[in-house]
C-alpha cells in the first residue's frame, strides 16, 4: 500500500454561532469551552491524485439555520479549491444535524424559528429536501461526475422525491408548498450566481444563501434509514425521543465502491461510525 502525504490547514471558520470567549455568554459560563470551532482541511496526495478532505464538527448549541450557514462556509471554500483544480473532495464528520425530536424543547439546541417550523422533518431531511438538491451549475452542469457517481445531485433528488411522498404534510408545515414541489428549489440569481431562495424565505442572509448552493456534494447514506445517534437517555417506553443522522459523508466527484455503518451498540462512542470506500471519478 502506497504511503499518503497531506497538507493540513485550519481554514474554514467565518461563522460562529456561539462566542465561547465571551465570559458573559450563558453557554460560555456553563460549558468548559474556549476558542473557536474550526474545520480542518487537508489535501491528501493519493495514488489516484489529490483529494481535498474536510474534517468538520459543527456547532451543536445553535439551530438548524446556523448549521446551514456553517455548511455554507465549507462549500465556499470547496469552490475555491475546485477553482484551483482540486475537484475531488470529501466533507466528513459530526455535523450535529439534531434540531428535531425532544431537542426542539431546548432553547440551547434549537434557537431559531425552524425549531417548530420544521416539525415533521428531521434536520437531516431538511438538508436533503432543501439544501443538497439546490446545486450550483457552475460546478455541476455538463459534468457526468459532478459528485459521487452513485449518489450525485440527480440521485439525491430521486431520494428526495421518494421521501416527499410521505412528507407532504411536514413540508407544508415547514413552508415548502404542497406535493413536495419545492424539493428541487430554483437556484437562480443575478449575473449567473445561483441562490437558494428557500433559505432567504427562512431568514438567512443573501451571502449565506448563495454560498449554501451545493457545488456537487452528495451523501451515500440515506437520511430516512441511517441513524448515527440514538441516545438511550431519551428513550421512553421503547420510543426514541432523540435520534437521527447527525454524521455525514459528503462526497464530490468520488465513486463509492462500498459503504458501512458500525458501532451499533455504541460501545466506542455515543455515535455510530460511517465509512465509504471511494475512487476518484
Amino acid at each position: 500500500m502506497a504511503a499518503l502525504s497531506a497538507r493540513l490547514a485550519a481554514a474554514v471558520r467565518k461563522i460562529h454561532p456561539v462566542d465561547w470567549n465571551n465570559p458573559t455568554h450563558a453557554l460560555a459560563k456553563r460549558e468548559p469551552r474556549r476558542g473557536e470551532r474550526a474545520v480542518l482541511r487537508a489535501v491528501v496526495a493519493t495514488p489516484q491524485g489529490p483529494l481535498v478532505v474536510y474534517n468538520a464538527h459543527l456547532e451543536v448549541f445553535c439551530g438548524l439555520l446556523a448549521r446551514i450557514a456553517q455548511l455554507s462556509d465549507i462549500w465556499a471554500d470547496a469552490r475555491r479549491m475546485a477553482d484551483r483544480g482540486l475537484q475531488h473532495q470529501a466533507i466528513l464528520g459530526d455535523l450535529n444535524t439534531m434540531a428535531h425530536g425532544i431537542a426542539r424543547l431546548s432553547r440551547h439546541y434549537c434557537c431559531d424559528p425552524m425549531r417548530y417550523r420544521s416539525i415533521g422533518l428531521d434536520e437531516a431531511m431538511v438538508w436533503y429536501r432543501h439544501v443538497l438538491p439546490v446545486t450550483d451549475p457552475r460546478y455541476t452542469a455538463g459534468s457526468s461526475d459532478a459528485s459521487s457517481a452513485s449518489v450525485g445531485p440527480g440521485a439525491a433528488a430521486e431520494a428526495v422525491a421518494a421521501a416527499a411522498a410521505g412528507a407532504d404534510a411536514a413540508g407544508a408545515a415547514a413552508g415548502t408548498g404542497s406535493g413536495g414541489e419545492t424539493a428541487m428549489l430554483e437556484a437562480a440569481g443575478v449575473a449567473g450566481i445561483p441562490i437558494n431562495r428557500q433559505l432567504l424565505a427562512w431568514g438567512l442572509g443573501e451571502a449565506v444563501a448563495r454560498d449554501a448552493v451545493n457545488p456537487g456534494f452528495a451523501d451515500p447514506f440515506d437520511p430516512c434509514t441511517t441513524v448515527t445517534l440514538d441516545n438511550p437517555q431519551y428513550r421512553w417506553f421503547g420510543l426514541s425521543l432523540m435520534k437521527g443522522k447527525l454524521d455525514w459523508v459528503l462526497l464530490r466527484r468520488l465513486r463509492v465502491a462500498a459503504q458501512a455503518v458500525g458501532n451499533h451498540g455504541y460501545e466506542l462512542s455515543d455515535h455510530k461510525w460511517l465509512s465509504a470506500d471511494v475512487a476518484l471519478d
